[in-house]
């Protein structure tokens, strides 16, 4: 019985040591990226339509938080899966968006959004969520579209109340 209790205190002084030393020792990062990699995130070609660009956007904050990703190491990860015209945007402003100071991971979704999603798009996008009427659409089509744009006017939902009135009125043909 003795060598179980020595074996068993052996084990838990061996697990302890080792959490000590992974908080003592940041991640390295090619453990980031293997782990974030694992998970296959998604590419982003620049699409035209911004709903794409803000689910990627949305969908890696997502990943950083379950892989444990550090703040200071998110846009060297992401910027690995942005394919053709916003890996060249990348390629071209990278080195000047990333020295400048204070930039992080949501300054590069500003310059991001800024380059693919212009002031004149997001408007378009304002404006199509404050027409939107369910009309001919099934009730699961018209909530999906309205959640997909209402991102785009949050001064016209700033509230769970407000949002919850427009949805309604969008029931109706009128608002």
């Amino acid at each position: 019985m003795a060598n179980n209790t020595d074996l068993a205190t052996a084990i838990r002084l061996l697990a302890e040591k080792l959490t000590q030393e992974r908080a003592e020792r940041p991640e390295t990062a090619g453990e980031i990226f293997e782990r974030l990699a694992k998970v296959k995130p998604p590419y982003y070609q620049g699409q035209s339509d911004p709903t794409f660009l803000e689910n990627w956007i949305r969908e890696f904050e997502k990943l950083f938080e379950v892989v444990n990703c550090p703040g200071n190491m998110r846009v060297g990860k992401v910027v690995l899966y942005l394919k053709d015209e916003t890996d060249l945007w990348w390629r071209e402003n990278g080195d000047r968006l990333s020295g400048g100071e204070g930039f992080n991971w949501e300054a590069f979704v500003v310059a991001l959004r800024g380059k693919l999603y212009p002031a004149f798009m997001r408007k378009q996008k304002a404006q199509e969520f404050i027409n939107l009427r369910m009309g001919s659409m099934t009730i699961s089509e018209y909530y999906g579209k309205f959640i997909a744009l209402s991102r785009y006017a949050p001064e016209v939902v700033a509230t769970e109340k407000l949002k919850a009135q427009r949805f309604e009125q969008g029931l109706t043909d009128e608002i």
